[in-house]
């Protein structure tokens, strides 16, 4: 049976591909020509739009935003065989680059805007509406694709969110795909029905969330062949969500599913991957007839039944029926499948080993927070040979619904985790050195590679960019005498190794002891903090050239020029370095007083060394 559903949804596909589509721009905020023949001359209501068409299967592109209906019972019409999509942003010119998800288009019936407090009987009756009989339309494929229903709101009739009235229609495929169905309120199927005498019809709902739908007496959604011919029925149901939705009445009808089959054929649905959660009040007390519920008024009609890897959970487990047979002619069956979940026959279906979860303890990992992905036990537990990956490749979150490395599938809407090997680039600021999650350990900044386990235990290439935050090393000034801590704009306190002291007032970035020992820099960035290692400096003093010469340079810090006094009768030799001991500066100075230009230096700091025979003095100089 899958098979032949699967042929039919590709026949129905390469069917519309072959002929060229015309396109109708929907926009709300379009302030052009307003005739809907591009996103720039957009039509601002969908139901100008389609009451504008003449073009049987046109497509209406429809942009984010809101659009209700003028009145009522004013509702949008589809009398050509339309398709609708959404999810546009207004600028694309293929329907690939649409996304439905973050550019959320909504149909409402909320006219006044004031369903948030409370009044609904003033909204639409009625979303959209197919009309029965158009000549010319019997073999469109209806399309709704990426839409929002909400608000539709009726006391009477069928069909609120989508659908015809209590008429059948000829279209022969209605597909609904990436749609949500939600507070929509009427006697029968607030979400959709499909109501046809086509010779084949072929219904495909997937991807789809049917939340706070009400229906008074019926059901959330309706499948009824009402044609006398043999061709085939089929419909699939898959990937879907139902939550929270309510029945107000204790009528008999009380159920989310109803397949009315008044063929001489066979009518076959297929359930796989949905998730069910079955509020208390569809029980209707001690009294729940069935999640879906059937009929079959033809004397040769039949129903048959696939149900695989779905998820239902209810509180109330003593009077969980999955199906009720209301009163079919024949002996409506049930395809007792190989798959893991399967029932059997009718009877059967009370109770489905892993797939009716009855008990308060929901099987989601976060039922309060609405994360609907099973927990461990039903994560990998579904039949693979149930699903075909043609339906659908991804599950309502959009992740792949098959592993293609493990090769499982989950139970119900939801996929518990895409389990493939992945890739991760982790910017990391470390102190002094970072370890990796495998254990390696790197103390320099750099581009590094890891390769770890992720949760599926499948390797994953990490990518690391580390930036080593702290540099505590120390330069030696080439006179030996003149320390510098190589970590730029920190915090610093200089400490005598012997004592392991801090030095008072030695809270510069670079040090000059005054007598000979071992010493080292603790540097503070941040957060960061770290010391040193110690360095030796020997301080002689018996050739001090300042002392002996009345050495005197200024100023310092300097800009352009620096001046060297002294009262030595021989020539001076002055030299300038680096902290990392270059050389930028060598001057002969020859009388007591001299100028020195410095200005082609960058700002920073210097070590100057003056020179005169045997005598030496060393300082630091700064550059401004």
């Amino acid at each position: 049976m899958k098979r032949i559903l699967l042929s039919l949804v590709l026949l129905a596909t390469s069917i519309v591909a072959a002929n060229a589509q015309t396109v109708i721009y929907v926009d709300a905020d379009a302030t052009g020509s307003n005739d809907g023949s591009s996103w720039a001359n957009a039509y601002t209501s969908p139901k100008t739009a389609l009451d504008s068409n003449t073009v049987i299967g046109a497509e209406l592109w429809i942009a984010e935003g809101t659009y209700t209906p003028l009145g009522i019972n004013d509702w949008f019409t589809l009398r050509l065989g339309e398709k609708l999509y959404g999810g546009f942003d207004g600028t694309e010119t293929s329907r690939d680059q649409r996304d439905p998800e973050a550019h959320v288009t909504i149909l409402s019936g909320d006219i006044n805007g004031d369903d948030a407090s409370g009044n609904y009987s003033n909204n639409a009756s009625k979303l959209v509406l197919v009309e029965t009989n158009t000549p010319g339309v019997p073999d469109e494929v209806l399309i709704v694709d990426g839409i929002t229903f909400y608000g539709a709101y009726s006391t009477w009739g069928a069909g609120a969110a989508f659908g015809a009235n209590q008429s059948i229609i000829g279209s022969k495929e209605l597909r609904i795909n990436n749609c949500t169905f939600d507070h929509n309120l009427c006697n029968y199927s607030p979400a959709f029905n499909f109501r046809s005498y086509a010779d084949t019809q072929m219904v495909s709902v997937t991807n789809c969330i049917f939340s706070n739908n009400t229906y008074l007496a019926g059901y959330v959604f309706e499948l009824d062949a009402g044609s006398q011919t043999g061709g085939p029925k089929q419909a699939l149901i898959a990937n879907n969500l139902f939550i929270d939705n309510y029945r107000s009445s204790t009528s008999a009808f009380n159920s989310i599913g109803y397949i009315n089959n008044n063929s001489p054929s066979t009518y076959s649905v297929q359930f796989t991957n949905n998730t069910f959660v079955i509020d208390s009040t569809v029980a209707n007390g001690s009294n729940m007839p069935g999640i879906i519920r059937v009929i079959s008024d033809n004397s040769t009609g039949d129903i048959v039944l696939d149900f695989d890897n779905n998820l239902f959970y209810t509180a109330d487990s003593t009077n969980f029926t999955l199906v009720q047979d209301i009163g079919s002619i024949p002996a409506t069956s049930y395809f007792n499948s190989t798959n893991t979940n399967n029932g059997g026959n009718w009877s059967g279906l009370s109770v489905l080993t892993n797939s009716v979860i009855d008990t308060v303890n929901a099987p989601f990992l976060d039922f309060a927070n609405g994360d609907f992905r099973p927990t461990t036990a039903y994560n990998t537990q579904g039949d693979v040979n149930s699903y075909d990956t043609n339906w659908s490749a991804f599950d309502l979150a959009g992740e792949s619904r098959l592993n293609p490395y493990s090769g499982s599938i989950a139970i119900g809407a939801y996929e518990y985790v895409s389990c493939m090997p992945t890739s991760a680039t982790i910017l990391q600021l470390a102190c002094l050195e970072y370890t990796s999650p495998s254990g390696k350990v790197w103390n320099a900044t750099g581009t590094y590679y890891d390769t770890i386990q992720n949760a599926c235990g499948l390797d994953s290439l990490m990518k690391f960019e580390i930036l080593i935050v702290l540099n505590p090393t120390v330069t030696v000034a080439p006179s030996g005498t003149v320390l510098m801590a190589n970590q730029g704009l920190a915090t610093y306190q200089w400490y005598d190794c012997a004592t392991n002291q801090p030095i008072s007032g030695a809270t510069d970035q670079t040090f000059q002891p005054t007598q000979t020992g071992d010493y080292a820099v603790e540097v503070t960035l941040d957060s960061c903090t770290a010391l040193s290692d110690c360095h030796n400096v020997v301080v002689t003093g018996v050739n001090d050239l300042k002392k002996a010469s009345n050495l005197n340079i200024y100023p310092n810090p300097a800009n352009d020029i620096i001046t060297v006094k002294h009262e030595l009768s021989s020539n001076l030799e002055v030299s300038i370095y680096t902290v990392t001991g270059a050389q930028v500066s060598s001057t002969i100075v020859s009388g007591n007083t001299n100028t020195i230009d410095v200005s082609t230096l960058p700002a920073g700091y210097y070590i100057l060394k003056a020179k005169a025979g045997n005598l030496e003095h060393t300082e630091k100089l700064i550059i401004q």
